[in-house]
Order: C-alpha cells, then sequence, then structure tokens
C-alpha cells in the first residue's frame, strides 16, 4: 500500500515553483530548516505517507514542500525534508499506568523525565531541576535551571531512570530486569539568550543541554515527541487536560520521590490578574495552567515538562517555569513557557552545534 501511495505521489506532483538541487539546503513552508532530498529518503514524509491515520494538515506537509526534481522519466520529486525530526518512537511508553497533592508513579511511565545535577563547590551533586528528553543528545530544561541556580552550584550531568532521587543506587527491579539510573555528563549549555533572571515575568524561560555522548533508548528511556504537528501546535490552552511530572516539593516535604499530576489550561487573563502585585503579565509565549487547591508543579519540578498526550503518543506543550509561592494555591496557576513559540530556536540551536 504505502509503495502505491508513494508511486501515486511521485507521478502526481506537478509544477515544482521552486527548483532545488538534490541535498541543497531549503526552508520548509513552516520555516524549518530542512535539506532538498528524495521523498524516500526523508523519514518525516515516509511516516506520513506509510500512516493510515495521517491528517489533512500532514498531507499538505508533503504537497507545499516540494524543492525540485531528478529529471527522468518519470522525473522524481525532491521535498524540503526538516533536518531535525523526532526521534522515531517518540513519546510512546511502554510502560502504562495511568506534585503537590500528585500521586507517585511507577518507574518508567514518563521515560523522558529527568532530573538535572549540579555540582557544588565542595564536590557534592545535588538536584535542583527537572528536564526531559527531546532527542538522542539533546534535554529540554528552564533556562532558569542553566543561569538562574545558586553561584555555588554548577551544571553536571542529566539523570535518567530516576525514580527515588534520596537513594544513591536508585536501582528497582521490574519483571525480573534491574533498572538503574542513567547518568550523562553536559556538554554545552544554551539557554535562551533572551531571558534575563532580573525579569520579573520570566520571558523567554526556555533552555537545552546537549550530553557529551548520545543517551541509550531502552523501555525506560525515550525521547518525548516536539509539538511539530500543525493540529498540536494550533491546539487551544483553555481548559485542555495536562500532565506534570517531577520530583519536587509535596504538601509534606520534599519526598525525591518521582509524582505526577493532572492539571487543566487556564485562560492567560487569569495569570494576568493572580500576578499582577507582583507586576508579571504574560506575554503570548507563556502559558497559565492549574490553579487548583493542592495540586501544581512545586519547586525541584523547575524545568519538567508540561505534556500533552494525543492517543498513546506525547507531547511536550511547556516548561515548567514559576507560579504561587505555596505551592498548590486554590485559583493560582502556575506559568509555563510555550514550546510551540520556541521551535525555530529549538532546531536552530541543534542545527548549529
Amino acid at each position: 500500500m504505502c509503495s502505491v501511495l508513494v508511486r501515486l505521489l511521485l507521478l502526481n506532483w506537478g509544477i515544482l515553483l521552486v527548483r532545488s538541487e538534490l541535498n541543497d539546503t531549503c526552508t520548509t513552508n513552516s520555516s524549518r530548516s530542512g535539506r532538498c532530498v528524495l521523498v524516500r529518503d526523508c523519514q518525516y514524509a515516509l511516516n506520513i505517507v506509510r500512516s493510515e491515520h495521517r491528517t489533512s494538515q500532514e498531507w499538505s506537509f508533503i504537497d507545499h514542500n516540494k524543492c525540485g526534481e531528478i529529471p527522468g522519466k518519470p522525473p522524481l520529486p525532491l521535498i524540503c525534508c526538516p533536518v531535525i525530526q523526532n526521534v522515531e518512537g517518540c513519546g510512546v511508553a511502554k510502560i502504562q499506568q495511568r506534585i503537590f497533592g500528585g500521586y507517585e508513579t511507577d518507574i518508567g511511565v514518563y521515560p523522558w523525565a529527568g532530573v538535572i545535577q549540579y555540582r557544588n563547590t565542595r564536590g557534592k551533586f545535588e538536584v535542583q531541576c527537572g528536564c526531559a528528553l527531546i532527542h538522542h543528545r539533546w534535554v529540554l530544561t528552564a533556562a532558569h535551571c542553566i543561569v538562574g541556580v545558586p553561584r555555588k552550584l554548577t551544571v553536571h550531568s542529566v539523570r535518567f531512570n530516576e525514580w527515588n532521587t534520596k537513594k544513591k543506587a536508585n536501582c528497582t527491579t521490574m519483571n525480573d530486569v534491574r533498572i538503574c539510573r542513567a547518568v550523562y555528563k553536559i556538554e554545552e549549555q544554551f539557554p535562551h539568550p533572551s531571558y534575563s533572571i532580573t525579569n520579573p515575568n520570566m520571558r523567554h524561560d526556555i533552555g537545552l543541554l546537549k550530553t557529551k555522548r548520545d543517551v541509550q533508548i531502552t523501555d525506560y528511556v525515550i525521547p518525548m515527541c516536539l509539538p511539530f504537528v500543525e493540529s498540536i501546535q494550533e491546539l487551544q490552552i483553555e481548559n485542555e487536560s495536562f500532565v506534570v511530572t517531577g520530583w519536587g516539593q509535596t504538601d509534606q516535604n520534599t519526598p525525591g520521590i518521582q509524582r505526577h499530576v493532572n492539571l487543566l489550561g487556564r485562560n492567560k487573563n487569569i495569570c494576568d490578574v493572580v500576578f499582577k502585585p507582583q507586576r508579571i503579565s504574560l506575554s503570548h509565549d507563556q502559558l497559565c495552567i492549574g490553579g487548583e487547591f493542592g495540586q501544581d508543579s512545586c519547586r525541584g519540578d523547575s524545568g519538567g515538562p508540561l505534556m500533552y498526550e494525543q492517543g498513546l503518543v506525547t507531547y511536550v506543550l511547556g516548561v515548567v517555569s514559576f507560579g504561587a509561592s505555596d505551592c498548590g494555591t486554590k485559583d493560582h496557576p502556575g506559568v509555563y513557557t510555550s514550546v510551540v513559540h520556541y521551535l525555530e530556536w529549538i532546531e536552530d540551536v541543534m542545527v548549529e552545534n
């Protein structure tokens, strides 16, 4: 079936408005960095062609990103293929179950979620922030988790396969398999260049960490999906359900055990009213989420992902930024950096580094 669709695609491509050579750099119709290649060499396009449930928006990607052709009978069309693509199998957890006021998770339920490990001036390690694996060597977090930490701390590494941060070994046995945390040292740090720790609005609170080596993908460590899908990008946040996971403070203490909570999207105006006494007004690239009593992300959850689940696939829609000084305060939502608004920056950093 796939081969038939590809042949139909090749035969019905029509007149090309933009002509490029094979392997030329190009820009997709959504302003993503790409390379002009044969359809068969673009995994992103092949995934669309092979899908039994492709949307009209996905099919329009094929139709609107022609970049040339190789002469022949019939000619072979070229497509502007995004350089950065989601890792195949992203956002699909192998383990299914489904922080303040949240519930403890099972290990492996959120295999993209990790923690950032910092080294202090005495050479000791401590955990301060959350993060999310988005590609083989790339980790998404908040800018304030990179440049806003105390001077005595420096970013050292990220840890996955994490469940209880208080245990030194942090190993567990599941289905007769021993699972221990995986630690990856950080090679480079990329806080957003427009982020300022002195700006009370905390705009551009997003950053990337690059590991020194590829993160090994297993059933318990899987990247989550960036929201490249148009239907996800156009999602109306208000009243949508999201999930946050982290190891931060609860109503009892800081447990060190991974927890998760469901939160609803709110109208941005609600956050503007709530944070007006602090002279904070949200911009278009920030999200207003939560506000139910006892349900919130909290200190220690900063930098972690705001997750949106579509079927079995999980997308990262936001990054935990800031909230009330008392976590889980009724009618006091938290603020998250919108990942959709920073996709171009994320891609640029990954392509150039």
